[in-house]
């Protein structure tokens, strides 16, 4: 257990360190967009969403109403059932307490960084994902406490590209894993819909983007089985024995 611990800590710490700032920003933010420390501190300890917590912020200083607060971080927030779907296969006999504990802390970092092990399915392997997520979950609350207590003396601070720390360091866990040929015409679907879909509203270009790449995938792993299984036939037809006919 206490490998895996330390594997899933360990796995998780790039993206930590990614993360940090972009928090640190949401921090500051909130602060600016009227709440008190404790109230954005348990905020992100409650939420732990960071770009729904931005677009959020982004709304609430704009006087958007709550119901299209809720609706907007919604459909943000849709691409989890992706990774829950990619997820559930692997860890269905896990007792309900323990999957929803994994629910909450299921992040796009959490998710690139445990996908790979999950998908082992080795003994235990709940530990390594709940240490991951545990050390991401810490840092993303206390980088944001930091944030709400020194970060709003910064007011542009969410102009200084700070963020751009996490995308990188997502990128650099992702793109080691896209190796078969079903992710990587995935990942490219996916990347040219959504940077033609940027300008729709509310981030809705991402949900289609994600939706769209997985489908390409999928139609690529069908075409993927059966050019294998008419390999398989063709190669099963040419060891039969020749016949002869005796006329």
């Amino acid at each position: 257990m206490n490998t895996l611990i330390k594997g899933g800590l360990k796995a998780i710490f790039p993206l930590c360190i990614g993360a940090f700032p972009f928090s640190f920003i949401v921090g500051a933010i909130s602060i600016n967009a009227g709440m008190t420390l404790m109230q954005s501190t348990f905020w992100s300890f409650t939420v732990f969403a960071g770009s729904s917590q931005m677009v959020a912020l982004g709304l609430i200083q704009s006087s958007a109403s709550i119901l299209v607060i809720m609706i907007t971080t919604f459909i943000i927030n849709l691409r989890h059932l992706l990774y829950s779907a990619s997820l559930s296969e692997h860890i269905k006999d896990y007792p309900m307490h323990i999957r929803a504990l994994m629910a909450y802390g299921l992040t796009d970092e959490v998710y690139a960084a445990t996908i790979g092990e999950v998908k082992q399915e080795k003994a235990g392997r709940h530990w390594f994902y709940l240490a991951a997520m545990m050390g991401f979950w810490m840092n993303w609350v206390f980088a944001n406490f930091l944030g709400a207590l020194v970060g709003s003396s910064f007011p542009e601070i969410a102009h200084y590209g700070l963020d751009f720390a996490m995308v990188a360091a997502f990128i650099a866990i992702v793109i080691p894993q896209v190796k078969s040929r079903e992710c990587i015409v995935a990942a490219i679907v996916a990347s040219v819909t959504g940077i033609l879909l940027s300008g729709l509203p509310y981030s809705l270009g991402l949900v289609v983007a994600a939706i769209t790449g997985v489908y390409a995938g999928y139609r690529m792993d069908i075409s993927t089985e059966r050019m294998a299984a008419q390999a398989k036939q063709d190669t099963e037809v040419q060891s039969l024995p020749a016949v002869h006919s005796e006329a």
